[in-house]
């Protein structure tokens, strides 16, 4: 008999506490940001349809053009919620192509980029939020010759599509000085400070 009432007692507890739970309302602010978790994507960054571009003044008198051939890494995005959204590339600085070898293998040496010891340019976001119509504010660590500088820029939403695999596609131009990254050769002669960079990257849904 005491038996029997041991395992009564223990259905009813199991069934009180199954009613309870599914009564369980969760606060409105923990909802919404189960609702948003739940519109999270994860794209990786296609390097073939992906250009990393930037140019420099040259002698004072022009814009001089090169890029980066390759550029790896993810886009996080979580729909309307652009707090989710996040950005982390990777750029092999022995990949930059300026459509000179001399020029170029003088960009991966100890002047410049210094390849041999500095391998990665890499963007990590840390927040983001928006600041217009498919247009974000992105602020997130810039590492590059062997420094990390905090940077905010302006990343468009270009587009989204269905083909061949769901796609996204983001762009954003942005300005930094090379001195501030610890590169300095030329400054006060042939190549400016200043460098600016355009960024046009289409990443691909991932699997998991």
């Amino acid at each position: 008999m005491r038996k029997m009432m041991i395992r009564i007692g223990c259905a009813a507890l199991v069934a009180a506490s199954a009613i309870g739970f599914a009564g369980l309302t969760l606060p409105a602010a923990e909802q919404a940001t189960a609702a948003s978790a739940q519109d999270l994507e994860v794209f990786t960054i296609d390097t073939v349809h992906s250009s990393v571009v930037f140019k420099v003044k040259h002698l004072g008198v022009s814009w001089f053009y090169g890029r980066f051939n390759d550029i790896t890494g993810e886009i996080g995005w979580n729909g309307d919620e652009p707090t989710g959204h996040s950005i982390k590339a990777e750029i092999k600085a022995v990949s930059v192509d300026t459509a000179n070898k001399g020029r170029d293998d003088h960009l991966r040496g100890p002047d410049f980029f210094d390849t041999a010891n500095y391998p990665v340019i890499s963007f990590v976001s840390k927040g983001a939020k928006k600041s217009g119509d498919r247009r974000y504010e992105v602020s997130g660590d810039l590492t590059m010759h062997g420094v990390t500088k905090s940077i905010t820029v302006m990343v468009d939403h270009v587009g989204t599509a269905t083909a061949r695999g769901k796609r996204i596609g983001i762009a954003c131009e942005f300005t930094v000085k090379r001195s501030d990254f610890g590169m300095t050769y030329g400054i006060d002669g042939p190549v400016s400070d200043e460098v600016t960079i355009f960024l046009g990257i289409e990443g691909v849904k991932s699997d998991r």
